[in-house]
């Protein structure tokens, strides 16, 4: 039996998928709703649409500067993706920008990986066609704005027409990262400090943590500061009946009150439960140190 790309028995000979290349406001979905006919579009842009508010969706991921929102709109439209072409139906068309050859990657092997012929999945590319920055800046329906427009061509021109061998090829984009948390991690003097000046104030038979200060869930935006030894100051102490901490500054944190979790009740309580802590209480200040790092998947 003939086989694949990548090496795969050919189980699906007829069925197709469309993978929609280009700028905004050059008319992409146009082409996509064209090229459909019997089959389905799944486009990431059409879920965020869903939300109810396309523009104030990326505005507030701009203002946080945490993207995982549209990380999950991408995985949502892979899913729905990868469902309709186990469906059966054909053509599935990805309506997504697709600029360079790792964002289209999952799609393509999924399709290879069920017997697609890679002979039947075509990279359809309106790239600019032959409009200006400017024009595509002020005819794209999403408000794309110029600059990242003119980033989009650039980088559209240097990557050049995609093939499915070099979309097979391309790393990928949608690794997870094997990193849990970035913190700044106590070291052994500290831990002493704060059970040595606190300890007294943990209730009976709680769960000592005393471990770290989170900066912010995953890898590290930045990783310049990674190994690097910085000192915190202690400054209040929080209790609830589920968790026990010290609120800290000295470094950033993604929390809305920087804090480490001193200890947790046995009874159902959880370090993530230090967040729900809204009773503080002041105490005489004293530092301690750690050092910023990233927590891996064991």
């Amino acid at each position: 039996m003939k086989k694949n790309v990548l090496n795969i028995e050919i189980t699906r000979p007829s069925q197709k998928l469309f993978v929609m290349r280009g700028i905004p406001g050059a008319g992409k979905s146009t082409m996509a709703k064209s090229l459909m006919g019997e089959g389905i579009i799944h486009s990431t842009d059409d879920l965020i649409e869903a939300t109810g508010d396309y523009r104030g969706f990326f505005a507030k991921m701009i203002e946080s500067g945490d993207f995982k929102d549209l990380s999950r709109m991408h995985s949502k439209n892979l899913s729905n993706a990868i469902k309709s072409m186990k469906d059966g139906i054909s053509p599935v068309v990805i309506d997504n920008t697709n600029i360079k050859a790792n964002e289209a990657k999952a799609y393509v092997v999924a399709a290879l990986e069920m017997g697609f012929d890679d002979n039947n999945i075509q990279i359809h590319d309106v790239g600019t066609r032959n409009l200006t920055a400017e024009q595509l800046a002020e005819s794209n329906t999403h408000g794309v704005p110029l600059d990242k427009i003119k980033m989009m061509m650039d980088s559209h021109k240097s990557v050049g027409p995609l093939t499915v061998k070099k979309i097979v090829e391309s790393k990928d984009m949608y690794k997870q990262s094997d990193v849990l948390y970035s913190c700044v991690l106590l070291d052994g003097q500290s831990k002493g400090t704060l059970l040595d000046k606190l300890g007294i104030w943990i209730p009976k038979d709680w769960t000592v943590i005393t471990h770290h200060m989170t900066i912010n869930l995953g890898e590290l935006k930045d990783k310049t500061d990674l190994g690097k030894e910085v000192t915190l100051t202690v400054e209040a102490l929080g209790l609830s009946d589920k968790a026990m901490a010290v609120r800290v500054s000295g470094y950033p944190s993604k929390n809305e009150i920087p804090h480490i979790t001193i200890a947790i009740n046995p009874d159902g309580g959880k370090p993530v439960m230090s967040n729900q802590i809204t009773k503080w209480q002041d105490i005489k200040s004293f530092m301690i140190s750690g050092i910023v790092t990233e927590i891996k998947k064991q």
